[in-house]
């Protein structure tokens, strides 16, 4: 496996937070999903949060990413990486003035930035963003928000191993 399609874990002191969106179109459904890891690769936390009339699924991936830093919010966190394979970190990270359908949505993430002490974008490939994904799809299965600390659901344990795996042991 490449080096460049591997999760890589933040640096310490900050906490990266995976997101990733499932979308089902004849629906407008969605589910939002956010999994938070520290320096050593270890959960630390993780929420899905279903969503309704959702237009599509750029504007599901845009949420999930919203939805990241409100979690971050509510878990604490006060450095934080968000890191997910969406068009929203390449907006965010744009100094151009965002003029899409995404442009409500990317203004609040800027604004919910500013409660923290650092906040870092990263666009990555979906190969590298697994274990969000995994967490996407088991949260179709449920209709309420859920959420977790120091621990998530075993699929998504297995994905997080994996990858701890891959970087630590493969690289």
């Amino acid at each position: 496996m490449q080096r460049n399609v591997l999760w890589r874990p933040p640096k310490p002191g900050v906490i990266k937070l995976n997101f990733d969106a499932s979308f089902t179109s004849n629906t407008n459904f969605s589910i939002s999903a956010v999994l938070a890891r520290d320096s050593d690769g270890q959960i630390m936390g993780a929420c899905t949060y279903p969503l309704l009339d959702v237009a599509d699924a750029f504007m599901a991936e845009a949420r999930a990413c919203e939805r990241a830093l409100y979690f971050a919010l509510d878990m604490g966190f006060r450095k934080v990486v968000l890191e997910g394979d969406s068009l929203t970190i390449k907006i965010l990270n744009s100094n151009i003035v965002d003029r899409s359908v995404l442009s409500p949505i990317s203004q609040h993430i800027r604004f919910l930035a500013g409660s923290f002490e650092e906040v870092t974008y990263l666009f990555i490939p979906r190969e590298a963003n697994k274990a969000a994904h995994e967490l996407a799809m088991d949260g179709q299965n449920q209709q309420f928000p859920c959420f977790w600390v120091e621990e998530a659901p075993l699929s998504v344990i297995d994905a997080v191993e994996s990858d701890r795996y891959e970087w630590f042991h493969c690289r």
